[in-house]
């Protein structure tokens, strides 16, 4: 069986993604939308004494803006399972699979790609600008560099 794992995320590139493989990729395969929640959602656990009572009201609307966040991010999701649905790719075949940033988001990725036995990553390159890809890199590049032996697709 041939598994395909699509990090997703909210962008332009990550939905262009999905058109590509719609379109491109045979409808047997197994996909897997893989999203990695960012740690920022870690301020909302901050509890402490110490706490200043500005940053305990920032904090608040911070969340509540966090989980609109997520909220939105799981109708993306939907709406991205959808799409691989009317483009003929199984029910059963299609899974969606969420969780928590542990390192960087590209190293949560390549472990997902290894740990999972995916035969293929498709991903969106993140668009940025030319100087800031060129110091720090791009989630897709430093993914291609990292998956050893993993084919992948980035869609432009």
């Amino acid at each position: 069986m041939n598994k395909i794992l699509i990090p997703f995320d909210d962008s332009e590139n990550a939905k262009k993604t999905i058109e590509y493989v719609s379109t491109h990729i045979s409808k047997d395969h197994e996909i897997t939308l893989f999203y990695v929640v960012p740690n920022t959602a870690a301020a909302c656990g901050l509890d402490s004494p110490s706490l200043t009572p500005y940053f305990e009201k920032e904090r608040n609307s911070f969340c509540r803006m966090e989980e609109q966040r997520q909220e939105m991010m799981q109708e993306t999701l939907a709406a991205a399972r959808n799409e691989l649905l009317a483009a003929g790719f199984d029910r059963e075949k299609i899974y969606i699979k969420a969780q928590p940033q542990n390192n960087n988001i590209a190293s949560d990725i390549v472990q997902e790609a290894q740990t999972g036995k995916y035969s293929m990553v498709a991903m969106g390159r993140r668009a940025s600008s030319g100087l800031k890809e060129f110091f720090i890199g791009s989630n897709a590049s430093r993914v291609m560099h990292a998956l050893n032996g993993i084919p992948m697709i980035i869609v432009d």
